[in-house]
C-alpha cells in the first residue's frame, strides 16, 4: 500500500511540474505571473494560392490586440503582422508569398500591446503551383456546329463541380482579321459555347481551374491548337446549295449562278448556264434540246483554306448521268480548277456520282472548288448542294 501511495505521489509530482513549466512559458509575459491571453483570430482559414496562401480570419473587440504572427515550415520561418483596430470586429486578411508546393502547417498566434501572447491557433493550408498547373487536363469539344450566321458552336463535355473548372479561354480567327480573346465561364452540364463571326481553323483553348472553391488564384492549362471538325461550308462557301441564288437571268428559265465563277463553256444557253429555276433555284448542266455540248465547262468559287485535311461533297438530283461522259467535283491549288484530262494537278477529285473526296493541305492555301464536266448532248444533271468539311 506505502508502494501504491508512492507511485501516485511521484506521478502528481510529475504532472505539477509539467503544468507550472507549461505556465511558466506564459508567466514570462507578465509582470506577476498572472497568465493573460489576448484574443484569438476567429473563423482562421487558410485559403490557398499559387505559390502564396492567405491567412483569413477576424479579431474581435479585444483594443489590445496589435499583432499577430504566422509560423510554418516547423517555425523556421515566420511573419510578423501589424493590426490596425478600429473598435469593432476587424477583418483579418494577410498574404505569404514564395512557399513551396504542397500542403503546409502554420501557427498562429496574436499579441497585445502589453507582449501578452494567445495560446496557438494551428491550421493546416495547401499551396498549389506548377504541378497542379501541369497536370490540368483540357475539356473536350464533343461536337462542332456551322452556322449560316458565320457562327462556330462548339458542345463541351459534361463536368462535375470537384474537378475545379471555373471557366474556359479560347482564342480564335474573327471575320476582321483579328484575334479574338474570349473568356467564357464554365457551366456543368449541357455547354455549348458560340464563337461568332468566325473565320475558320485553327483555335486555341485551355481551361481555367481553381483547386478548391475559396483558392485566392486561378490556374490555366496549357493552350491546345485543334481544327473544329464538322461541315464548314457556312463560313468558306457563299450559295452552295438549293435554293441556290442567280446573278444573271434570262427571264425563262436559264441563268447564271451568284458567287460562283462560271466559264464560257458552261454558258450554253444563249450566253447563261449552271443555275435553272427550277426547284426554286438549282444547279443544272444540260447539254442538248436546242444547246451546245459542253466541254471543260467549270463553276467553282476560290478561297483560302488553312492546313488540315478536308472533304468536298455533292448532293446529286434529278440526272440522266451515268458517269460517262465526266462530270467531276474538284479541289485544286490556285484561282481555277483545271480540266479534266488535266485533274492529276488537283489536290483531289471524284466522278459527281462518287459524291465525296478528300484532301489535305501542309500549310494555308488558297484553293478553287467546284466542277467540270465535258457534256454530250443530251445529257444533264442537277446537283442540289456543294458541301465543304473539315475532318
Amino acid at each position: 500500500m506505502k508502494k501504491i501511495n508512492k507511485t501516485i505521489g511521484i506521478l502528481g509530482l510529475a504532472l505539477m511540474i509539467t503544468a507550472c513549466q507549461k505556465k511558466d512559458d506564459y508567466k514570462k509575459y507578465t509582470e506577476h505571473g498572472e497568465v493573460v491571453y489576448p484574443a484569438k483570430i476567429d473563423s482562421l482559414r487558410i485559403l490557398s494560392g499559387n505559390g502564396r496562401i492567405k491567412v483569413s480570419g477576424a479579431l474581435n473587440a479585444d483594443p489590445k490586440v496589435v499583432r499577430f504572427r504566422v509560423f510554418w515550415n516547423s517555425k523556421q520561418d515566420s511573419v510578423d503582422v501589424p493590426v490596425n483596430r478600429t473598435g469593432g470586429v476587424d477583418s483579418v486578411n494577410y498574404i505569404i508569398s514564395n512557399l513551396e508546393e504542397g500542403p503546409m502547417s502554420f501557427e498562429v498566434r496574436t499579441y497585445d500591446s502589453e507582449g501578452h501572447i494567445s495560446v496557438p491557433m494551428n491550421v493546416v493550408g495547401n499551396v498549389y503551383g506548377e504541378r497542379y498547373r501541369s497536370a490540368l487536363n483540357n475539356r473536350a469539344i464533343l461536337s462542332t456546329e456551322f452556322n449560316t450566321q458565320g457562327e462556330a458552336k462548339l458542345k463541351f463535355q459534361d463536368i462535375t463541380a470537384e474537378g475545379g473548372t471555373v471557366g474556359m479561354q479560347i482564342r480564335y480567327r474573327h471575320t476582321d482579321n483579328t484575334t479574338h480573346d474570349t473568356l467564357i465561364v464554365a457551366q456543368l452540364k449541357d455547354q455549348v459555347v458560340t464563337l461568332p463571326k468566325f473565320k475558320g481553323n485553327p483555335i486555341e483553348y485551355r481551361i481555367i481551374n481553381k483547386p478548391d472553391p475559396l483558392s485566392i488564384d486561378r490556374f490555366f492549362s496549357n493552350y491546345e491548337t485543334i481544327s473544329l471538325k464538322g461541315e464548314i461550308s457556312a463560313i468558306y462557301l457563299k450559295n452552295n446549295m438549293v435554293p441556290f441564288q442567280r446573278s444573271a437571268y434570262d427571264n425563262n428559265r436559264w441563268g447564271d449562278l451568284a458567287d460562283w465563277v462560271t466559264n464560257t463553256a458552261m454558258k450554253n444557253h444563249n450566253g447563261m448556264g449552271g443555275y435553272a429555276s427550277d426547284n426554286d433555284g438549282i444547279i443544272n448542266i444540260e447539254a442538248g434540246w436546242g444547246s451546245s455540248a459542253i466541254i471543260n465547262g467549270k463553276i467553282y468559287q476560290t478561297i483560302t483554306l488553312p492546313a488540315g485535311r478536308y472533304s468536298f461533297t455533292s448532293e446529286l438530283s434529278d440526272n440522266n448521268y451515268d458517269g460517262d461522259p465526266p462530270a467531276y467535283i474538284v479541289a485544286a491549288p490556285g484561282t481555277g480548277i483545271p480540266d479534266v484530262d488535266q485533274l492529276g494537278t488537283a489536290l483531289g477529285s471524284t466522278a459527281v456520282k462518287n459524291n465525296r473526296f478528300e484532301f489535305e493541305l501542309k500549310q494555308t492555301t488558297v484553293v478553287s472548288l467546284g466542277m467540270v464536266v465535258s457534256f454530250n448532248t443530251d445529257h444533264y444533271m442537277k446537283i442540289r448542294s456543294l458541301r465543304l468539311y473539315a475532318l
